[in-house]
């Protein structure tokens, strides 16, 4: 007898029912004979049919959640990204630049430089509802920053006779959009267990900025900011749990420029790493408790026995476990995302500041803290929202061929995109290679979230240092600005005169907008109008598009940059659309900055004509 089956191709309903009705009729003719609709034995068809199919979309699905390509639930693409290695950012934060300004006596004919105080950083100026925070130390006794630039300006003041009577102290510095936030967690005999993890209660991470484990659970009062930048009790953020090497400033070498540390890698066991979860939270995990071979080898010496155990055994320490009794503190930062994008001379307010004068008159240190004042003089940019979906499964697939380290283009771009959150991030990026250099080309979002290539030079500045520890040793790093080409619409559609002609035109400019987000092109993406015009063509009330015409918008509230395509009308900037295509050079990109008066609609209605 042959063996029983049925077809293994089958997948669908109908088609898994007829192979279940026909194998009855094949091997039992004598047990059913009535298959229709009327029968019970239909009743057990449909049943396991019905079945089967369920759990044949199931298996179809499961194995799509494993591909790259095919995935669409968020939890698998950040699976497949941790997979791959890729450590995916969360909220990115703006970066503005702040004119700090101070009153201070003056003495002789200078300023009285015990009056010029320190206002330290983690001090918070506030703008259109924005908290932002100083990076680095504000000394107004140094004429540098913290990075050895000149930043300082002194204007003197005059009483009505002419004579000096104190001096306006303005130093330049950078601040970053979040608030500074300190998590504690008391770690019990069940929290010293490998591999723990501890998740930050808000969605809004922007990052872990330090973090303490002290002996003892009796502590009051978080440590202090000095604590948390020190080495004792210190554990440090790595990339994965095997990597036992940081860099750290160095404080037994002095540094050759003001303002800089110098740096050095050190060995340590206490080390973490984080990572954010499908639901927006920063994940922290701790190290596995393996000992290795130097700590072996320490107890071993102890007894008065000098062994190396590499020699002689594998071992691979993934971190210590936290220790029980005692407290941690997880010194992190929140805020971020598009909406921390402002405009200049808005950040003009004092927040919570840490700001000590330490002059010899008590009424004076006070007059002079209550004179600081704060005003943007860049607009704040760099904010940017989480990844999509989308853009995690391009970065993935960057990341796995990187490896962590920059041997082709893709791989700078994909290492970029794993900065730091507290640095900033560009809105768009293009890397290229042009005459033997990397070439990075950036732009930024401005308040209104138009791009713009108005880019804060400390984020062309931390890219360029970012990328510089991934580069190959010939490579040299050029990070410039890109070029935004700004375009306005003229669209003459016919419409159905039974549909609301301003409900349709309104519906018309908003599918326009959502075509041209910036959010939905990249660098030097073409642009299809044959596909905006299949677009407008589907929408309800429109008959159809007789005309789309594109024009340049240069200067004024608009770019300088221009499109690399001809004009068929210099006068006007028409662009002549080659096949109704508009192509982009891979340093531009095109975007609308003001839809609501660059996307004009013309109507004409096409009325019932009656034929006898």
């Amino acid at each position: 007898m042959a063996e029983k089956k049925i077809s293994y191709t089958t997948r669908d309903f109908q088609s898994i029912r007829q192979e279940l009705v026909t194998f009855v009729q094949t091997y039992y003719p004598d047990l059913i004979q009535n298959v229709n609709d009327a029968s019970v034995f239909s009743v057990l068809l449909d049943l396991n049919a019905a079945v089967t199919d369920n759990l044949q979309f199931h298996i179809d699905r499961s194995i799509q959640e494993t591909v790259l390509q095919y995935a669409q639930q968020k939890s698998s693409i950040y699976n497949i990204a941790r997979t791959y290695g890729l450590k995916i950012p969360g909220l990115r934060p703006s970066v503005a630049v702040v004119d700090f300004s101070i009153t201070v006596p003056a003495l002789g004919d200078a300023e009285d430089l015990r009056y010029c105080g320190v206002l330290r950083a983690g001090s918070q100026v506030i703008g259109a509802g924005q908290i932002f925070e100083t990076v680095n130390d504000v000394d107004f006794t140094s004429p540098l920053n913290a990075e050895g630039y000149p930043n300082r300006v002194k204007i003197p003041n005059f009483d009505a006779n002419n004579n000096l009577i104190n001096y306006t102290i303005v130093k330049r510095e950078t601040v970053v959009n979040g608030i500074t936030k300190v998590f504690k967690r008391t770690i019990t005999g069940s929290d010293a267990k490998p591999f723990l993890e501890l998740f930050l209660p808000e969605k809004n991470v922007l990052g872990v900025t330090s973090v303490l484990l002290k002996d003892g659970v009796s502590y009051s009062n978080v440590p202090t900011s000095q604590e948390f930048l020190g080495t004792t009790d210190r554990w440090y953020e790595v990339y994965a749990l095997a990597e036992d090497r940081v860099f750290v400033p160095d404080t037994s070498k002095p540094a050759d420029q003001p303002g800089l540390k110098v740096g050095k890698y050190i060995q340590t066991n206490t080390r973490f790493i984080t990572e954010y979860t499908p639901e927006s939270f920063l994940k922290l995990t701790f190290g596995g408790g393996n000992t290795s071979a130097d700590e072996q080898l320490r107890d071993f010496a102890r007894n008065g026995i000098n062994l190396d155990l590499s020699k002689y055994q594998n071992n691979f320490s993934l971190g210590s476990t936290l220790k029980p009794n005692s407290t941690l503190f997880i010194q992190y930062r929140i805020g971020g995302g598009l909406a921390t994008n402002l405009g200049v001379n808005v950040i003009n307010q004092i927040g919570t500041i840490s700001f000590f004068v330490n002059g010899p008159s008590q009424s004076v240190n006070q007059n002079v803290q209550q004179s600081l004042q704060c005003n943007n003089v860049t607009a704040a940019i760099g904010g940017a929202d989480r990844p999509s979906l989308e853009e995690v499964r391009n970065y993935v697939g960057f990341n796995f061929s990187a490896q962590k380290r920059a041997v082709t283009i893709n791989d700078y771009q994909s290492i970029l995109r794993t900065m730091p959150s507290q640095y900033g991030a560009p809105a768009k990026v293009a890397v290229f290679e042009q005459d033997n250099k990397i070439v990075v080309k950036l732009l930024s979002y401005d308040t209104n979230g138009a791009l713009t290539n108005i880019v804060s030079n400390t984020l062309i500045s931390n890219i360029a240092n970012y990328l510089s520890n991934y580069r190959m040793i010939n490579d040299y790093i050029s990070v410039q600005t890109a070029d935004v080409i700004d375009l306005s619409l003229d669209i003459s559609v016919v419409l159905n005169s039974t549909q609301s002609q301003g409900a349709v035109v309104s519906s018309i400019i908003n599918k326009v907008t959502a075509f041209f987000s910036p959010t939905q092109i990249e660098m030097g993406e073409t642009i299809y109008i044959s596909e905006l015009r299949r677009i407008l063509q589907s929408e309800n009330g429109v008959l159809s598009v007789a005309d789309i015409s594109v024009y340049n918008k240069v200067g004024g509230q608009y770019s300088s940059s221009e499109t690399s395509m001809s004009y068929s009308d210099a006068t006007t900037k028409k662009i002549q659309l080659n096949e109704e295509t508009l192509y982009a050079e891979p340093t531009q990109i095109y975007q609308i900055r003001f839809p609501a008066k660059d996307i004009i609609v013309r109507t004409k209605n096409l009325t019932t004509v009656n034929i006898s």
